[in-house]
């Protein structure tokens, strides 16, 4: 199966202008493991020791046997998005139409993209660590129509994350 893959640079959308840069194309990506980010799932929390480690990305077949992880807030709209997670890493895939995704502020350590195949629906897919200090928001966007009928992108989902220093697990939320 072929996905898109978005680099940082080339997933970066300019919002005042509205041009996406053009996307980098790649093998297979790491298929997602079914779950539900509203079902019950791994609990955010982690040990000290988990919160400050620096494993490898997982490899296609981790993210198989992933478990599923419930984010502390997620709105009716990300209702069916679902979250996995492999040791500190994070994999958060929402079924929606996936224009774009883009990373609007916070750190890009360990930060992929992906959008899945017209065949499939084009979902949004993002992966990223979870370590201690850690902040950053990503936005998917969607395909608009403006009045005279033209394509502009459109913001669909937000998904934020924070791990502040002292709290014992990680505040995400997909709204």
């Amino acid at each position: 199966m072929k996905r898109t893959l978005l680099s940082l640079g080339a997933a970066a959308l300019m919002l005042g202008v509205g041009l996406l840069s053009s996307a980098l194309t790649a093998g297979a990506a790491p298929p997602s493991a079914a779950s539900s980010a509203g079902a019950a799932g791994a609990s955010l929390s982690a040990s000290a020791s988990a919160a400050s480690e620096r494993s490898p990305v997982p490899t296609a077949k981790e993210w198989q046997t992933a478990s599923p992880m419930q984010l502390s807030r997620v709105s009716p709209a990300a209702a069916g998005c679902k979250a996995t997670r492999v040791r500190e890493w994070l994999r958060v895939r929402c079924p929606q139409r996936t224009f774009a995704l883009s990373l609007l502020g916070g750190s890009n350590e360990g930060l992929a993209f992906w959008i899945g195949p017209e065949e499939q629906g084009a979902p949004g897919e993002v992966q990223f660590p979870l370590r201690r200090g850690d902040r950053r928001v990503l936005q998917f966007w969607a395909q608009g129509k403006d009045a005279q009928g033209e394509f502009v992108p459109e913001p669909a989902l937000v998904l934020q994350e924070h791990w502040l220093p002292g709290e014992e697990s990680p505040f995400i939320s997909l709204l």
